[in-house]
């Protein structure tokens, strides 16, 4: 059975604390699931290979799950959600909810974000964060088999400075648009079409970086995948990350197989880019380093915690750049990967009561590796911002969304998801007593699952 991270079990045994402490923070995570619940019509990708209808509401490149603040929530809403935290993921059914909350019952997905505190009323705080998932995400209008929908796209972006919540915002409206737009002139020799895939999304990063409302100060990280044909591409740009994980439910073990960097001032390259632009990098004895530059609105120097975002042109003169690192991970490697380790084969050491081999047990041992040799390989992506990522481990989120994704037995993704954030807003309270916590963005969405569909989890 698998366990839930200690730092969860003390975020739960904290929780009704947290929730009458900060009652308005508390509230604000309501009116952020609204967001999911009154979305655009999003679709279930349970089988990929299947094609969808388009719902004709929504932009020609699908239909985005996207996350929204707003103070409150109405009660059907906060119905919903205690629903959710009753019900197994499996026993979700559409009946169960009213007719303005069925479109975001999905399982493969999910989108939340949890409005920060940074000082002053808690009613004048601004949620900073945004986050995405367009699953399927297609490139034109027109039904083709080019554009069959195989297509995810998904990514947080954390905005900063007086309009970084204008940024994010428009980051996360066009970036899906601007990508299409490129991708859908991609050759379709495989070399050259990864290599046109990666420019079409540093290309998309860097256009972002020159439209967004930026003016005076304002930034944002993004931290993006893209799964395309067989590939998974993840850009980034900032202190967000995304991860991408393999769940084996023959074995109940969940493996992060790769996680993007935070782009810091203090990494060596990074500081001698900006330190040869003419900027200054600090890097304290304790804390994150930041780029030293002048603030345009007050004229007094100020600091950027990351090398690497969309706006930020001040600091973009001292070396700051849009230009995303993006790497690519291959589905079909990441199974052969998967299902080659149970191939080490190691010799059988179980024995019985007196000390002897126990040839019967070594047999079954030894079946049961062969039956895990089997294609029972899921694989899925989360993007978070550092309000996440700061206080929980990739492989401790990881353990908690896997059942959520694959099992259902196991909880709601949004239900997980849930749990997640509360998990680091609790962990924001003990570590700044109440003074300060950041906006905290996930998103996650499946990338694969086996053609011979879900097992049920060891208990």
């Amino acid at each position: 059975m698998w366990m839930i991270p200690r730092v969860l079990v003390t975020s739960l045994q904290r929780h009704q604390r947290f929730a009458r402490s900060t009652p308005y923070q508390f509230s604000a995570f309501f009116f952020t699931l609204a967001a999911v619940l009154y979305s655009r019509p999003v679709y279930t990708l349970s089988d990929p290979i299947i094609p969808r209808r388009r719902d004709k509401n929504c932009p020609f490149y699908g239909c985005p799950l996207l996350p929204t603040d707003v103070h409150y929530s109405p009660d059907s809403i906060k119905n919903v959600l205690e629903n959710l935290r009753e019900l197994k993921a499996g026993q979700v059914n559409a009946s169960l909810f009213s007719k303005e909350t069925t479109q975001w019952n999905r399982r493969d997905a999910a989108c939340l974000t949890l409005i920060g505190y940074k000082g002053g009323p808690l009613l004048s705080q601004i949620n900073q964060d945004r986050a995405v998932v367009v699953s399927p995400y297609y490139l034109t209008n027109e039904t083709t088999q080019k554009d069959s929908g195989e297509r995810i796209l998904m990514g947080v972006f954390d905005g900063h400075a007086n309009r970084g919540e204008l940024v994010s915002e428009y980051t996360v409206q066009h970036l899906p648009e601007i990508l299409a737009k490129r991708l859908k002139t991609l050759p379709d020799e495989p070399v050259p079409r990864q290599n046109a895939t990666v420019q079409a999304l540093r290309d998309t990063f860097l256009e972002l970086d020159e439209l967004v409302p930026a003016d005076p100060s304002g930034g944002c990280t993004a931290s993006v995948i893209l799964k395309q044909d067989e590939k998974v591409y993840v850009a980034n740009a900032g202190d967000s990350r995304s991860f991408v994980v393999v769940y084996r439910p023959s074995t109940n073990v969940s493996k992060v197989v790769y996680i993007s960097r935070e782009d810091k001032p203090s990494l060596p390259n990074e500081k001698e880019r900006v330190e040869f632009m003419g900027g200054q990098v600090y890097i304290p004895m304790r804390g994150t380093s930041r780029v030293v530059y002048q603030d345009p609105v007050s004229g007094a120097p100020t600091g950027l915690a990351m090398s690497r975002s969309i706006g930020d042109w001040e600091a973009g003169k001292r070396g700051v750049i849009a230009d995303p690192i993006v790497d690519v991970l291959d589905l079909n490697h990441l199974v052969s990967a998967a299902l080659a380790g149970t191939h080490e084969k190691e010799r059988c050491f179980v024995v019985d009561e007196q000390g002897d081999v126990d040839e019967d047990a070594c047999i079954s041992a030894e079946m049961d590796a062969l039956m895990a040799e089997e294609d029972d390989v899921h694989v899925f992506a989360v993007s978070a911002s550092d309000g996440l990522m700061d206080f929980l481990e990739a492989s401790e989120i990881a353990k908690i969304l896997s059942p959520s994704l694959f099992h259902d037995d196991g909880s709601h993704p949004v239900s997980a998801c849930e749990l997640l954030i509360f998990a680091a807003a609790n962990a924001w309270q003990d570590a700044k007593q109440g003074r300060y916590r950041d906006d905290i963005a996930i998103a996650v969405t499946t990338l694969r699952r086996p053609p011979n569909g879900n097992k049920p989890a060891p208990q």
